[in-house]
């Protein structure tokens, strides 16, 4: 029995689906098959029992999936506190991040790291604010990037970046000739928004109902999964949005679209590096969380 077949085993007990658990771990479902096998080849007894297309733990599994959960943090914990001897910094970075983080801001960030810090692998995932969080609590990543401060005792977050929203519209929209609109202009327009879960859709609706308009009051037209998919639909003439700054760059230098202001209302939000409060932030963690601080510092 190793590490990757324990990981195997506690991947496939969390995702309860075999297919899952393989896109997961990056290994075939054959793989995970035969190590599951092996398991219960090693204690005479079923761990899982397949149910549909999922998988369910038996109760000698619950038992096993507490002390493997155990044994691997054991050995997390051993390797951090050797490598802090040591002052090494090596191995694996998983990171989760939200759209604008993930797409926008920390691919430079990570370019730079890995120079910096060759001997650590790093891997950046993308989903909304809600799936990250899930992923820092579910402990299948180490570090998470979201633009919303989740209201959560186990997580905690730092600053390190001020994101500019802004409203866009198609070139040839009545707003574009303007410099800025008002609250009221902008609710009255078909809007087309994030999905809920959204990180992006949560600040800018707490920013415009700060400015008076709730998200009750607000024309929301169409919503998407991505911000990619909300500025190609803003190009198409189906509404209009505000988005990042940094989500429309390409676009507003070849004039697909065109940035308005929000009179009287700074729309701003802070962007946090999140992770597990109560377990000890290791220094692959460390290192990265202070590369990006001085890459871009808070403004």
């Amino acid at each position: 029995m190793n590490l990757s077949t324990l990981q195997t085993f506690i991947t496939v007990a969390e995702k309860k689906n075999l297919s899952l658990a393989a896109q997961e771990i990056h290994i075939t479902q054959p793989a995970i098959s035969k190590q599951l096998g092996a398991l219960e080849a090693h204690f005479g007894t079923p761990l899982v029992e397949r149910k549909g297309r999922g998988v369910v733990l038996t109760p000698a599994g619950e038992v096993f999936y507490r002390y493997a959960r155990e044994m691997l943090d054991l050995m997390h914990r051993a390797e951090r506190d050797i490598r802090n001897m040591s002052g090494e910094i090596r191995g694996r970075l998983v990171i989760w991040a939200s759209t604008i983080p993930g797409h926008y801001i920390l691919p430079p960030i990570i370019g730079l790291f890995k120079k910096a810090f060759p001997d650590v692998r790093t891997q950046l995932q993308i989903g909304d604010s809600k799936e990250v969080i899930r992923k820092l609590l579910e402990e299948t990543a180490h570090l998470g990037a979201v633009g919303v401060l989740p209201n959560n005792k186990r997580v905690e977050g730092i600053k390190f970046f001020t994101d500019e929203l802004v409203v866009i519209v198609p070139p040839d929209h009545p707003f574009a000739s303007l410099k800025e609109v008002t609250v009221s202009q902008l609710a009255k327009e078909p809007l087309v928004w994030r999905e809920t879960g959204s990180g992006t859709r949560a600040v800018v609706e707490n920013l415009l109902s700060q400015g008076g308009v709730t998200p009750d009051k607000l024309n929301i037209a169409l919503e998407f999964g991505s911000t990619g998919a909300v500025v190609t639909a803003v190009e198409a003439g189906a509404g209009i949005s505000v988005v990042s700054k940094w989500a429309v760059l390409k676009e507003q230098a070849l004039h697909q679209v065109v940035t308005v202001k929000v009179k009287d209302l700074p729309m701003q939000r802070d962007l946090y590096l999140v992770y597990h409060r109560r377990k000890n932030k290791s220094p692959i963690v460390e290192a990265f969380i202070n590369f990006a601080l001085k890459q871009n510092p808070p403004v």
